[in-house]
């Protein structure tokens, strides 16, 4: 049965977090995204690259979170024949119960979306509701 918007499977095993989507009705389109433990960090810019070949989208970044207890969650919010917006947030700390170190974090990422059929749609990278990479 297809379904209209994402069908999301979380599987968390620190730290390695990984989403499985199937976007816009399409089954068959899948985007699948890990994510390391937080570190801390200096730096206050989030940033990605993303790559298209065969048919495959790839993308790799790091998202900066308020501390480095963050987790990243990942959709295909957009899915045609012209855009991909994967769209990245970051969402509430790994674990209630224990403490986190006061400090920046520094969230490292990456994953597929497959199979796209071509790649001369243009693609972006959105976190937080802020583009940080685009693939035209």
């Amino acid at each position: 049965m297809k379904r209209k918007l994402a069908s999301i499977v979380a599987l968390i095993i620190l730290p390695v977090l990984m989403v499985i989507t199937s976007c816009g009705g399409d089954a068959s389109v899948n985007l699948i995204f890990n994510q390391t433990q937080g570190n801390c960090v200096a730096a206050n810019q989030s940033a990605a690259t993303i790559q298209c070949d065969g048919g495959v989208l790839t993308f790799e970044g790091s998202a900066v979170t308020p501390n480095p207890c963050y987790y990243l969650k990942a959709n295909l919010d957009s899915m045609n024949k012209s855009n991909i917006i994967i769209a990245i947030i970051a969402d509430s700390i790994l674990s209630q119960s224990n403490y986190c170190i006061e400090c920046a974090g520094d969230v490292l990422f990456n994953g597929t979306v497959s199979p796209v059929g071509s790649c001369s749609r243009k693609v972006s990278i959105v976190y937080n509701g802020t583009s940080i990479a685009e693939y035209k």
